[in-house]
C-alpha cells in the first residue's frame, strides 16, 4: 500500500512539472530568466533535474529589461471606433531604456500591420507607449477590428485602444509628426538602446579596471555595435530572451578588451551583465535563495 502511495505521489509530481513545462514552454537553458520574469523565485526546483546538468559557469539569466516583452499575454479588442486612423496602447517600452520604445520589438510588429491589405501605414510613437493604424479607404470596422486582434494576438501583446481624450491629443501629435517611427525607422530606437547599454557596461569596466580612457572608447563602440547589431538582426523573439544571446556579445567584449589591454584584464561576464539589469539591488536569485537549484541558473543577479 505505501509503495502504491508513493508511486501515486511521484506520478503526480512529475505530472504536475510535465504540466509547467508545456505550458510555459521553457527550456533548461533559459527557464531560469523566463520563469524569474514571471515571478518565480526558483525553476530548477519547479522544472527538475533535467535543468542540474547545466554548465552554468558564466550562466546569465536575462530579467526585465528583455524577457517582459516576451512574457505579454494578447487581449482582444471587442469594441473599437470606426475611424480612418486606430490608436492603441502597446507594451513596447523598453526597460532598460524606459524612455524609448524597443525596436527590435515593434518592428516586426510594424511590418505585419504594413504587410496588411487593410493597412495604409503603422508607427510607433517614440516612447514605444502607442501604435498608430491608418487604414485604407473603404475598410469596414469588422475588418479592422480582425485585422489588430490577428496582429497584435500573433505578437502576444496586451493591447487597449485610446479613449476620446487621448485619441485627440495623439491625432495632434501624428499628424504633427512629432516623435513618430514607421518600419524600419525604429532601428533608430535600437541604436540609442544599444549606446545606453553600451554606456553603462563601460562604466562597470571602468569602476572594476585601470583601462585607460582611449581604450575604454574603443571598448563603448564595440559593445554598442555588438547589441545593436543583435537587435536589428535577431531572427525570433525567442532569441532576445534567450540568455546566450547576450552572453555571446558580452564574450565578444571581454575578448575585444583582452586584446587591446591584455588577457584576464576585463571584468567577467557575470559583472558586465549586471550593469544592465534593472531588478533592484535588493533582488537576489534562485541561486541565493538557499534552495536547492543553483547549478541550473548560476550567474548574476541580473
Amino acid at each position: 500500500m505505501i509503495k502504491k502511495t508513493r508511486l501515486i505521489l511521484f506520478g503526480t509530481i512529475f505530472a504536475v512539472m510535465g504540466t509547467i513545462y508545456a505550458f510555459t514552454g521553457f527550456n533548461c537553458e533559459n527557464s531560469c530568466a523566463q520563469l524569474l520574469a514571471l515571478g518565480n523565485e526558483c525553476p530548477g526546483c519547479q522544472l527538475g533535474e533535467e535543468c542540474l546538468n547545466l554548465d552554468s559557469s558564466d550562466f546569465i539569466y536575462v530579467s526585465e529589461p528583455i524577457l517582459n516583452f516576451a512574457m505579454s499575454t494578447e487581449s482582444t479588442i471587442e469594441n473599437m471606433e470606426d475611424k480612418d486612423i486606430s490608436f492603441f496602447h502597446v507594451p513596447l517600452v523598453c526597460n532598460a531604456a524606459p524612455t524609448i520604445g524597443c525596436g527590435s520589438r515593434a518592428k516586426p510588429v510594424l511590418k505585419s500591420f504594413e504587410s496588411s491589405s487593410n493597412v495604409k501605414e503603422a508607427w510607433l510613437n517614440k516612447s514605444g507607449t502607442v501604435i498608430a493604424i491608418v487604414w485604407k479607404n473603404g475598410i469596414d470596422i469588422d475588418n479592422k477590428k480582425k485585422t489588430v486582434n490577428t496582429i497584435f494576438s500573433e505578437h502576444s501583446l496586451n493591447v487597449s485602444e485610446v479613449n476620446s481624450e487621448e485619441y485627440a491629443s495623439n491625432t495632434k501629435s501624428f499628424e504633427a509628426n512629432e516623435g513618430w517611427l514607421k518600419g524600419t525607422e525604429v532601428d533608430k530606437l535600437s541604436k540609442e538602446e544599444a549606446a545606453i547599454f553600451a554606456a553603462r557596461i563601460t562604466k562597470t569596466i571602468e569602476d572594476n579596471t585601470d583601462i585607460n580612457s582611449t581604450h575604454l572608447e574603443k571598448i563603448e563602440q564595440k559593445i554598442s555595435d555588438g547589441f545593436y547589431d543583435f537587435f536589428i538582426n535577431y531572427k525570433s523573439l525567442n532569441d532576445l530572451g534567450n540568455p546566450n544571446s547576450y552572453k555571446s556579445i558580452l564574450k565578444n567584449v571581454i575578448d575585444y578588451g583582452n586584446q587591446l589591454v591584455g588577457k584576464d584584464v576585463m571584468p567577467s561576464i557575470a559583472t558586465l551583465w549586471e550593469s544592465c539589469s534593472n531588478i533592484s539591488n535588493t533582488s537576489k536569485s534562485c541561486c541565493d535563495t538557499g534552495k536547492s537549484c543553483s547549478t541550473s541558473c548560476k550567474g548574476t543577479d541580473g
